[in-house]
């Protein structure tokens, strides 16, 4: 008769394959028994592995893997038998729970999953999610890398994954995260070629709706990340010693957890006092919150600000170029060091703050080589 039942699994005892079997015993090696299985079907040619029922559950007894080679074989019989039928996606497929993650989400964020779940997770997509090991997102990630897509990209797509499967982790559809992921490819510097000098960031914040000012001045005068400036909460804020901590941002998954290198930052709260006063403290806890009265969100921030650029005939950069990245130039014009501007931003390398002085020599540089164009203003008015 066609087919046979197997299993990847190895022996917890000797440490020997378990055998395979056409259906009439089970599989038993040193009074053990395997817990998946799969079933082997030469067809039209091909032999195809089934891994699951009809309604895309894993097999993990052999009981049910008799049952589901005896459908098979009358299929045969009758010839109707369609490998595709045992394929058929379960809710905890990772293409099914993929399309209820991504769900999650709206506007630009929603199309970036829906293009990665399309050309990146493919390979996944036939898998149940508690059978996706961490071999198979090594093989994954090897492939990934041979696509002519830039680091940055990259990153950004592993990043979701793991973000994907802490999801999963917290809805109870896998009892626990694969191993490990790979570890992300390293990127050159911040891209810090663009940035608003104080006079933009005037011009621009004049266009900014009223409610949605004091967010901005903010970013502008602390060069605080766009989402740690969403989860700054008034706990935060000490003010009998006048302290200000930034030790929570905004994650992926829309949660409020801790800061990218996991070390707070201090700032004085006499310099940002004017954005954080009790007018904008609200009852539940968030420092800023929006005309809705919720926490603000960066998509959201984002396109006030690109409307308030093109509103102040100031060409659209980046809106971390132009917080953080701004001021991150401001304080090297201003002949602070590499070292304090590192302590002041929070960076984890000094490496990272070396950019924007390099950056700046640069453009010094160039007034060398053009004198006779006005390099008085940096940034977007260069």
């Amino acid at each position: 008769m066609r087919g046979i039942i197997g299993t990847y699994q190895k022996c917890p005892r000797c440490g020997a394959p378990y055998p395979s079997s056409k259906g009439g015993s089970p599989i038993v090696c040193c009074h053990t028994q395997p817990t998946k299985f799969f079933i082997r079907i030469p067809f039209s040619g091909t032999t195809h592995k089934i891994l699951y029922d009809r309604d895309g559950k894993t097999i993990h007894h052999f009981a049910h893997a008799v049952t589901v080679l005896g459908e098979i074989r009358a299929s045969l019989v009758r010839k109707s038998f369609d490998p595709g039928t045992y394929k058929k996606q379960s809710r905890t497929t990772f293409k099914a729970f993929w399309k209820r993650f991504q769900d999650r989400y709206s506007g630009s964020s929603l199309d970036k999953l829906k293009s990665i779940g399309k050309h990146h997770m493919t390979p996944f997509n036939d898998l149940q999610m508690r059978d996706v090991a961490a071999w198979t997102i090594d093989e994954w990630w090897t492939e990934l890398k041979c696509k002519n897509l830039a680091p940055a990209y990259l990153n950004d797509i592993l990043g979701w994954l793991k973000s994907f499967f802490r999801y999963a982790l917290d809805v109870d559809v896998i009892e626990k995260m694969p191993k490990r992921f790979p570890e992300p490819l390293k990127l050159p510097g911040p891209e810090v070629d663009e940035w608003f000098s104080k006079e933009d960031q005037d011009r621009v914040l004049d266009h900014i709706p009223a409610h949605d000012q004091q967010i901005f001045q903010f970013l502008f005068i602390t060069g605080v990340r766009v989402n740690e400036a969403c989860a700054l909460q008034r706990t935060d804020i000490n003010r009998k010693d006048g302290i200000v901590t930034i030790r929570n941002t905004v994650k992926r998954d829309g949660t409020v957890g801790v800061v990218k290198n996991k070390r707070p930052r201090r700032i004085p709260l006499n310099a940002v006092i004017q954005c954080v006063n009790g007018g904008v403290v609200n009852l539940a806890g968030y420092v800023f919150i929006n005309k809705w009265g919720r926490r603000y969100h960066a998509e959201y921030l984002r396109e006030t600000f690109n409307k308030a650029c093109d509103d102040a005939k100031i060409k659209r950069i980046k809106l971390k170029n132009a917080t953080r990245h701004s001021f991150g130039m401001g304080l090297v014009g201003k002949g602070y060091d590499a070292w304090q501007i590192s302590k002041i931003m929070n960076h984890s390398d000094v490496k990272v703050t070396e950019y924007y002085i390099k950056m700046l020599d640069k453009d010094i540089a160039g007034a060398y080589d053009q004198p006779d164009q006005d390099r008085t203003k940096t940034g977007n008015e260069r």
